[in-house]
């Protein structure tokens, strides 16, 4: 093996190694929650059907990431972080970001994740390179550090857009929102927060600014547009307002430092928004009694909100009040009977009572919810406790492998997958799906393509 081919190989054996590091970054970070999705799905959905998008094709991810960000990967799958939703002042700047980024998508903008990866190779080789330099000289941490730099440049990359792009999502957005009778002025605020940082260097700039560049000449295209529109003057309700305000609180009191939200929000914690923030900051201090009271008084004053009986089922069986946890809960489903995380909520803290007759239900519970969503990793390890609680080890090894076959650990899915096969050899669907997944799983060149969620 010569010298040139022996750094090819070791280069593509680091470029692997950052893409699964990537990988497990991405899914590392993404926030699954029923009351924010639902909300990003209500704004999102009819801007999508007016891009002539499927529906079911188009996914949104909740990033975990104080940055002021949305992008798209992978095609059609669009990653919202924590901090734009926390930082916007209205769900029009949000539903105008959503519209852009739908206009990328609608536009082929970022088609395909693989591209975008590859064009990070460049970035991560010379990371790499300076990484090998700096171990060689006796410096690990300045050697760890380029390493884990170049990652982060090459992630930046997989979401950089052309100031042509640029301008092309936006009057493509504001085509979406017209056609679905909406104000683009949250577009236009949205521009206006990033305009001042144009002429800063890169390294100081939003991430926001850096993966999507703006310019004069685009605020004042904007501008035009804007003005011309019959819908300048239409406003959110106020349905759209409070569920906005709630999520918002919502996210605070989860990732905010939580004795600055109890102290933020006891300066009146009479406003719902405050004490929803404050419920949760309770709980993460492991202040049980103070977080139920908060909650049950949100309770009582909107008695049908099925996020609040959640958070109270949460609260519960995180402090080890498995039993009382599934009244909430059942709560919470009765209320918004069709979605799927409170399925897997009630389902697990069923598992956790390790009963039989309960792990049937838990395995009707579990089945439905991947009628609505498939993709939950947690769904399927519920579901491989439920069958292995009532004895039905094969379709309990089915579960395990479809549940690493997802988060793209092909060796453990080929692993659970055969196991199954030996125990659900008269199962006809269930023999056919682990064949299906021992194959798959052994299709080198399918995973290489595979997106990191």
């Amino acid at each position: 093996m010569n010298l040139f081919y022996r750094i090819s190989y070791f280069f593509k054996s680091f470029l692997l190694l950052c893409l699964i590091t990537f990988s497990t970054l991405v899914s590392a970070n993404i926030i699954r929650d029923a009351e924010i999705e639902n909300f990003l799905e209500e704004i999102s959905h009819p801007i999508f059907s007016e891009a002539n998008l499927n529906l079911n094709s188009v996914d949104i991810y909740i990033f975990n990431d104080k940055s002021i960000n949305a992008f798209v990967a992978c095609g059609q799958k669009i990653f919202v972080n924590t901090g734009l939703i926390q930082s916007f002042e209205t769900p029009s700047m949000l539903r105008g970001v959503m519209a852009h980024e739908t206009g990328h998508i609608a536009g082929g903008h970022l088609a395909r994740s693989d591209e975008a990866l590859e064009r990070a190779q460049t970035p991560m080789i010379v990371g790499l390179l300076l990484g090998i330099g700096a171990a060689i000289a006796g410096d690990g941490d300045a050697a760890q550090a380029l390493l884990l730099g170049s990652q982060q440049i090459a992630q930046g990359m997989v979401a950089k857009y052309s100031r042509s792009q640029e301008s092309a999502a936006d009057q493509a957005a504001i085509k979406y929102l017209e056609g679905i009778k909406k104000s683009s002025n949250g577009m236009l605020e949205v521009l206006y927060k990033f305009a001042n940082q144009e002429a800063l260097s890169s390294n100081r700039q939003s991430v926001r600014v850096r993966s999507h560049p703006i310019s004069r000449d685009r605020i004042r295209s904007l501008e035009q547009k804007v003005n011309k529109s019959q819908f300048i003057n239409e406003r959110d309700n106020e349905k759209i307002l409070f569920e906005y305000k709630m999520i918002q609180a919502k996210l605070d009191g989860f990732l905010n430092n939580p004795n600055d939200v109890i102290r933020k929000a006891k300066k009146d914690s009479s406003l719902i928004f405050n004490k929803y923030s404050l419920a949760v900051a309770y709980y993460r201090k492991a202040l049980l009694k103070e977080s139920l009271s908060a909650l049950n008084e949100m309770i009582n004053q909107y008695p049908n909100n099925p996020w609040f009986y959640e958070l109270k089922g949460q609260v519960l069986y995180e402090s080890g009040k498995i039993r009382e946890s599934i009244i909430p809960y059942r709560k919470s489903l009765s209320i918004s009977p069709n979605e799927p995380l409170l399925m897997v909520a009630l389902a697990t803290a069923l598992n956790a009572l390790e009963n039989k007759n309960n792990a049937i239900e838990a395995i009707s519970l579990l089945k439905k919810s991947l009628m609505h969503d498939q993709k939950n990793t947690q769904t399927w390890f519920q579901l491989a406790i439920s069958y292995s609680r009532i004895n039905d080890i094969g379709n309990a090894e089915l579960a395990s492998a479809e549940r690493h076959f997802l988060t793209g650990n092909v060796k453990m899915a080929s692993f659970h997958a055969k196991k199954s096969l030996k125990y659900n050899k008269n199962s006809s669907i269930s023999k056919l799906r682990a064949q299906d997944i021992v194959l798959d799983s052994e299709n080198k060149a399918k995973w290489k393509r595979r997106c990191p969620v």
